[in-house]
This record gives structure tokens, C-alpha cells and sequence, in this order.
């Protein structure tokens, strides 16, 4: 029966025995306790080092003795010795507290470097001439560097800004590290003290001239050397660069379009657009600028338009709303300019592709209230703005906007005017027509027509055209009272020369002094009306026209006596001294020689036939009686 031997696990301990398969040699401990320090007895726990030889524990710690003496057992034995009050207790707060307060405020008394001046960088800007080989532009081209010198462990690094498409490896010119200082037989490393703007330093055989620095190194070494550094320096500028500053300074068409060519391609890789006016839109979202303006249209239909305006702060765009009065008539589309951006030079580009110009758009400072914008042409006239924008310009640029009154034109309804009458019917029958599509007969007053309708005021005339062969001829002109309608007949004079019948037919007239259609209140003894282009002068009226007016001497008022009458209130002492008739004639020249009051045929008519005598008579026959007229006065 044969014994299988486990794996030996080293055959160095013997030599002896050789290191084949079936043979194993094994180390035989003795103890095997693990060694430890912490030790529990009567007085509490203790550390207490083991001693030891080799890798096996000989001895035990020793346990601690206590203090049984008879003084100890005795203060023991009192269980009040717990409740010691000799002393204020320190509490689990304040025990906390003082463990933070120790924690927080620790700090060595000589403070490291790198806690001193954790993060505290020294930045100065330099530069360093190259030269240039086979080029006849340029002997030397001018790099500006950054100096960086860390005061946390002494380390510098030069890094040089990257220009695109510059060509040249760009990025860390010199690895942040501790510089060691050329020639030295010291070997000692470049400090901050070796850091001066106006200083020259050689770093790897290679000459940087320090021409500027920022805030923090210049008060870092006014407050630790007590030094104040010098002014900042301007780098020289090479021929490569003043050539490339000269083309920056005028832009040129070819430039824009390789900038939109580069943006163009950076999109279509994946790149993200660039936005220049984040900034912008970010401080003046939602802050608009409104202006008032209007626009007079010079064309042959046009007219003043009044408009809105407002100025979008976030992108520069404009934006113009018409302002339509109700029935204006135009088409209700408000808005004139669409939100963009408003060229001082607007360009149409008559074929497609064609290089634009560069946009000169409208800004804040050039809109100013009593100024004129041109859009598309058009001559826009700001007149006012809102308080928002005052307040705005008064911020942006101290300029106080004005407000300028402007007075509004008068609106005129205008109506359409009908077409006068072509003289086939009546003239009502034909405005009936325009008015309505199904035309209507013109209404009458029936109640009138009732009353009036066999009424009729006819009035002696003779033609007033200063024609003696006229002067012979007599007319007589009628007037309806129903429907005002005037007639004109001419009356049959021995050896005139005339025919006696119809002058003007019964129609409506238009009377030529108020362009309207004529009155009954038109006609009097002694007015003179125009029919059919031929002034009439009426010498008398008939006995009918005299009592249909009388009756109605509201509206006549050169039939009313009595109103008549009290014209002659000024005349009553000579109609007193008068004491009788007096002939209507005399008086009326009397009255306008004496007291200036006009007196016309028909109110001397009146007078007679209510004070006076021979009433049958004509007018150069008739008398007034002055007792009766002075009792009228009265």
C-alpha cells in the first residue's frame, strides 16, 4: 500500500532531501498563537509590547497591578464618589465642538510653500524672435508666449497661444517643470526673483524678453518685495503680421466668403454654429424699443399712414406695424416690415449668386425722434416713442428722446354725389333710382297734400335781365302749396312780339342763391327768383297768396303785421307828428332816409292791408293809416 505525499511547499528548508515527486518537507511549529499587544484585565485594557524571540512569543504580558490600599478601598466604598461636584463636567456639544474648533484652526507656525501659496500663479507674457530662412518677405518672425511661474513649488511652464492655420507647432512650448539656470556653477533654478517685466531670461538657449504681466503678479510683488514692476511694454510687430493686421483692417469681399465657406464646412462635419450674440440676447431678452412714426404718400391716391416700430434689443431686428383706422378701406394686413434686420443699403441681386455687399443695418443710435429712416424707399418720420425707450437712451447714451405734437388732418366723411338729373321725369322719380336698386316712388305728405292740395300762390313778375325789350313783358309765376312745385306762364302783351303760354313747365326748381329746391318762404312781393336761368322780379300777388299768407305768418314773416310793426318802433314820433294817411311809398322812404330800416313791397303791402286804406290798389296807390299803425307800436 503505498502513501501519497502531499506537494512540497519549499525546498529550502533542507537541502537534504532532494526536491522530487513523493518527498516533502514541512516546518513543525510549536505555538501557533498570534502575537498582540492589547491586553484585558482587572485594571481595564493596556497595550504592553510582546517580547519575542524569533517568530515565537516566550513571554506573556504582564498584567497591571492596582492600588488596594485601605484609603483607596474607603473612597470606593461611598458610591457618591461618582457625583464629583468639585469641577464644572465638560459636555458631549462642547467636548464636539472643541474637537472641530481644533481641527479647523490648526495651522504650523512656519507655513510650507505649498500651503502658503496654494494656487497662486505668476503670469507674464513674453515673446522670443525666430528666424525665417529662404523667405524674401521676412528675415524674423516675432511668437508671444505666456510665462507661467507657480509659487506653490517653484515650477515654470512657457506655453504659446494657437493660431489657426498658422503652420507652426503651437500649444506647450516648455513643460511645467523646475528650470535650472544656464551657466550657473550652482545649478540653482530659476525663482520668482528672476522675473521682471523689461528682463530678457534664457530658458533652454533660447532668449524671452518679459514685456507685461497681470494684476496679481504685480501686487504679489509690491506686497512681498516691496517693488512696483514696471509698465507694460507693446511686443514689435513683424512684417508677417503688419501684412496680415493690413488685410484684417479692410475686409474684403473674398474674406467674408471664405469666413461663411468655414463655417459652412464646420457645420457639415458636425461641428456646432457659432453664436456670437448669446451674450446679447441673454442681458436684453424681451426689451423692445417702440417708436411712433408715419409715412406721407406723395402718389395720387395716397395718403398719410401712420405706423409702429419696434426695435428688438436681443438681435438688432425691426419690426413695423401699420396702424389702420377702422373703414379705412385697405386690406387688413398689419404688418409693413417683417422682423429682420433693416439696411441702411438695401441691395437686390439681380442674378443669383452674385457677391452682396456688406450689410449696414440700423441701430439704436440711429433712430432719433425728428429723423428720418428709409425702408425700401419710403421716408419714415419718427415722432415720438414710449417711456421705456426715453429711459433706455437715456441710459445707453445720455440722449434725451423729444416728443414732437402732430396735428391730425381733420377726418371728412366723403359721400358719393348722385348725378344730376338728365330731365326725363321728376327729380325725385330719378334719385329714387340711385338710391335703390327696385326703385320706389319719393313719398309724399299726404296730410299736407289733403290740406294744400288746391292751393296755389301766384305772383305777378317781369323779367329783372336789364333788357328793355324785356322790361314790356309780364309773367305770371305759381308755386304750389301741396308740393312746392314751381310753374311759369308768360301773359299775352299787344305788339311784344312774344306768344303768351308756358314759360317753364310745373316742376321741381333748384333755386341758384342756396342751391336748393325753392321754398314757399322764397316768395314775396319784391324778391327776385330765378327759374330756368331768367331772373323774375314779382311786382304783386294775388288776392289768394296775400290770405294764405296772412294765415300762416309763422312762417311768413313779411305777412305778420304785427311783427312788421314793431320794426317801426323808432318812427313813432314822426308817425305821430304825421297824423293821417301816408302813402306806402312815402313811408318806406322814409324809413330808409331817416332810420335806416329796409322795408321791401311785400311788408308795405302787409302794413295797408292791416292799417290802411285802399287795399284794391297798387302799391304806389295804397296809403297806411298812422293812428292805427301807433296803437299797433303800442
Amino acid at each position: 500500500m503505498s502513501v501519497r505525499m502531499p506537494t512540497p511547499r519549499s525546498a529550502r528548508a533542507n537541502i537534504a532531501v532532494p526536491f522530487l515527486p513523493g518527498n516533502t518537507v514541512h516546518e513543525m511549529k510549536v505555538n501557533t498563537a498570534r502575537p498582540h499587544t492589547l491586553v484585558y484585565g482587572i485594571g481595564g485594557p493596556s497595550v504592553t509590547p510582546l517580547k519575542q524571540t524569533g517568530s515565537l512569543i516566550s513571554e506573556k504580558s504582564q498584567i497591571p497591578k492596582l492600588d488596594f490600599s485601605v484609603a483607596v478601598l474607603d473612597k470606593l466604598s461611598d458610591p457618591f464618589h461618582r457625583f464629583n461636584m468639585s469641577a464644572r463636567a465638560t459636555t458631549f456639544d462642547e467636548k464636539q465642538d472643541m474637537k472641530l474648533s481644533a481641527r479647523n484652526t490648526y495651522r504650523p507656525a512656519i507655513e510650507p510653500a505649498w500651503l502658503k501659496h496654494d494656487r497662486q500663479v505668476l503670469r507674464f507674457n513674453a515673446y522670443f524672435q525666430e528666424p525665417v530662412h529662404e523667405n524674401p518677405k521676412e528675415s524674423h518672425r516675432i511668437r508671444a508666449c505666456t510665462i507661467l511661474f507657480y509659487l506653490e513649488d517653484g515650477t515654470m511652464m512657457v506655453s504659446e497661444p494657437k493660431i489657426e492655420n498658422s503652420g507652426i507647432p503651437q500649444g506647450t512650448f516648455v513643460k511645467r517643470h523646475r528650470i535650472p539656470k544656464q551657466n550657473d556653477p550652482k545649478g540653482s533654478f530659476f525663482s520668482y526673483e528672476d522675473l521682471r517685466v523689461g528682463m530678457t531670461i534664457s530658458l533652454y538657449s533660447r532668449s524671452f524678453r518679459i514685456v507685461s504681466c497681470d494684476e496679481f503678479t504685480r501686487s504679489f510683488y509690491y506686497q512681498m518685495m516691496g517693488e512696483v514692476m514696471e509698465e507694460d511694454q507693446e511686443p514689435p510687430v513683424d512684417s508677417f503680421h503688419a501684412e496680415q493686421l493690413e488685410e484684417t483692417s479692410v475686409p474684403s469681399d473674398r474674406s467674408a466668403i471664405l469666413a461663411d465657406f468655414r463655417e459652412y464646412s464646420k457645420v457639415a462635419l458636425g461641428g456646432a454654429r457659432k453664436n456670437e450674440k448669446l451674450q446679447q440676447y441673454m442681458e436684453n431678452d424681451r426689451k423692445v424699443l417702440r417708436f411712433h412714426c408715419y409715412w406721407d404718400d406723395s402718389t395720387k391716391y395716397g395718403t398719410r399712414m401712420y405706423y409702429t416700430l419696434h426695435y428688438y434689443l436681443a438681435d438688432d431686428t425691426i419690426e413695423i406695424l401699420e396702424n389702420i383706422s377702422r373703414n379705412a378701406g385697405r386690406d387688413p394686413y398689419p404688418v409693413f416690415w417683417k422682423r429682420s434686420s433693416l439696411r441702411k443699403n438695401p441691395f437686390v441681386s439681380p442674378v443669383p449668386g452674385m457677391v452682396e455687399p456688406a450689410a449696414d443695418i440700423y441701430r439704436p443710435e440711429d433712430l432719433v425722434v425728428g429723423e428720418v429712416i428709409d425702408v425700401m424707399g419710403r421716408s419714415i418720420f419718427l415722432y415720438d416713442c414710449d417711456d421705456f425707450t426715453r429711459d433706455f437712451f437715456q441710459q445707453y447714451s445720455g440722449y434725451e428722446q423729444a416728443s414732437i405734437k402732430i396735428d391730425h388732418p381733420k377726418l371728412v366723411h366723403v359721400k358719393l354725389s348722385y348725378p344730376p338729373h338728365n330731365g326725363f321725369g321728376s327729380e325725385e322719380d330719378s334719385l329714387a333710382n340711385c338710391k335703390r336698386l327696385t326703385p320706389r316712388p319719393p313719398p309724399r305728405d299726404m296730410k299736407k297734400f289733403m290740406t294744400d292740395g288746391d292751393k296755389v300762390l301766384r305772383f305777378e313778375a317781369s323779367m329783372s335781365n336789364g333788357l328793355p325789350s324785356d322790361g314790356v313783358r309780364r309773367f305770371v309765376v305759381a308755386i304750389s302749396a301741396a308740393d312746392e312745385h314751381v310753374s311759369v306762364w308768360e301773359l299775352k302783351q299787344r305788339n311784344s312780339g312774344y306768344s303768351e303760354g308756358k314759360f317753364a313747365s310745373k316742376s321741381k326748381k333748384q333755386n341758384p342763391a342756396t342751391a336748393k329746391p325753392f321754398k314757399l318762404q322764397d316768395f314775396y312781393v319784391g324778391a327776385v327768383v330765378e327759374v330756368s336761368a331768367v331772373p323774375f322780379y314779382l311786382l304783386a300777388a294775388d288776392e289768394a297768396a296775400l290770405i294764405y299768407m296772412e294765415e300762416n305768418k309763422r312762417d311768413f314773416p313779411y305777412s305778420n303785421a304785427a311783427l312788421v310793426a314793431s320794426k317801426l318802433l323808432d318812427m313813432r314820433e314822426t308817425l305821430r307828428q304825421a297824423d293821417g294817411l301816408v302813402g306806402c311809398m312815402d313811408l318806406q322812404e322814409l324809413a330808409q332816409d331817416q332810420f335806416g330800416i329796409q322795408l321791401v313791397s311785400h311788408e308795405l303791402i302787409t302794413l295797408a292791408r292791416a292799417y290802411g286804406v285802399h287795399i284794391d290798389l297798387p302799391l304806389e296807390r295804397m296809403s297806411v293809416d298812422t293812428r292805427a299803425l301807433l296803437v299797433a307800436i303800442r
